[in-house]
């Protein structure tokens, strides 16, 4: 994904626009370094386009039942699959936080919307704003080099992990592991943070989704207008995937 440096957060109807989303497949992406670079052969960014017209902004389907402010998506239907999610946002001096709480439970509320046809929901379970130099991180990572670090110092195995920081020292805007390599986690930039499509879609990564180029599907490369529809095959896949992968983060 493209994006500029942002020092606030804005609201989804602003940030969505044309946007790539770049993940991290290590079955379908390889990379080969340039001599003398030590670049892990995991995780490459698609390439971006730079003449991709921005669309208007996209309208989030409404939550069909309140799922109490992202605290809880539990249900009674015995088919439904809660996921814990745990959020930490970056700070500093000069933001106080890329994330709020009360703007991350928002967040949650947008994408448990575009996840329920496929009976996925998620809910925040922990929350944490940080100064990610207390823990040896920069504000600003570079993703290539700081992103399994950036994990291995905040993920857990209860809980899907989302990691809003400082703006990436590249072009690319959110990274996430697919299944099966370890560490595991969504790194997502300040200006896309509370971006449900854009968070939704990595989430789709974390449970096995791999990119569709389908206009109106979450897991299209650019993210725009209308792109917030799953397929019963797509459900399918991140309901398997949370069964086999993520048992102990269903509620």
């Amino acid at each position: 994904m493209n994006s500029k440096t942002a020092h606030s957060p804005h609201s989804v109807h602003s940030i969505l626009g044309a946007l790539i989303i770049n993940v991290f497949i290590l079955t379908a992406c390889q990379l080969t370094p340039t001599p003398g670079t030590n670049i892990p052969p995991i995780e490459v960014p698609t390439a971006p386009s730079p003449h991709s017209p921005t669309p208007p902004a996209p309208t989030i389907p409404p939550v069909a039942a309140p799922v109490n402010s992202g605290k809880s998506c539990k249900s009674s239907d015995p088919d439904f699959q809660c996921m814990a999610l745990k959020v930490v946002s970056y700070e500093d001096s000069q933001m106080p936080s890329v994330l709020s709480e009360a703007k991350a439970l928002e967040l949650v509320d947008q994408m448990n919307a575009v996840w329920s046809p496929c009976k996925i929901g998620f809910q925040m379970e922990s929350y944490l704003s940080i100064n990610p130099i207390t823990v040896g991180l920069d504000f600003h990572p570079n993703w290539r080099t700081q992103s399994t670090q950036v994990r291995s110092t905040f993920s857990d195995s209860q809980s899907f992990l989302v990691v809003a920081t400082g703006s990436f020292s590249s072009a690319t805007i959110a990274v996430t592991q697919m299944p099966g390599y370890a560490p595991f986690g969504t790194l997502v930039e300040e200006q896309y943070a509370d971006n449900p499509l854009t968070v939704g879609h990595e989430l789709g990564h974390y449970m096995g989704l791999y990119h569709l180029r389908n206009s109106t599907n979450l897991m299209n490369p650019y993210i725009g207008p209308h792109t917030e529809n799953l397929t019963a095959s797509q459900c399918e896949i991140a309901r398997s995937t949370n069964r086999s992968n993520w048992v102990h983060m269903m509620r």
